[in-house]
């Protein structure tokens, strides 16, 4: 059907909502609303969020060396991934950084 007038969704999930265009929207009532704040980013909810879990990580992998290891293979692993994410935080910072510094 053209026009304004509402036709169920042949997949059961709700009402089809019509716009300005007479192209219809699905809405699905089993996600929450955009409006409702639920579909945001961790960055736009906590920004320093991101940068504490993964302090947190490289504490935790830099923890996990200290143990009964027999050979040092696990160790240098361990050490390994947290320098890696250490410098994908720094990495981080400083991106955040420089956009801070080109804002107006």
């Amino acid at each position: 059907m053209a026009g304004t007038s509402l036709e169920k969704d042949p997949s059961g999930h709700g009402d089809v909502v019509p716009v300005a265009h007479a192209e219809p929207v699905l809405y699905n009532p089993d996600a929450p609303s955009e409006e409702w704040g639920w579909h945001g980013h961790w960055s736009d909810f906590a920004p320093r969020g991101r940068f504490i879990l993964l302090a947190v990580g490289v504490v935790g992998l830099l923890l996990m060396i200290i143990g009964n290891h027999q050979s040092h293979v696990e160790d240098w692993w361990l050490a390994g991934i947290a320098a890696a994410l250490a410098v994908w935080m720094a990495y981080g910072y400083r991106e955040r950084a420089r956009a801070r510094r080109r804002r107006p």
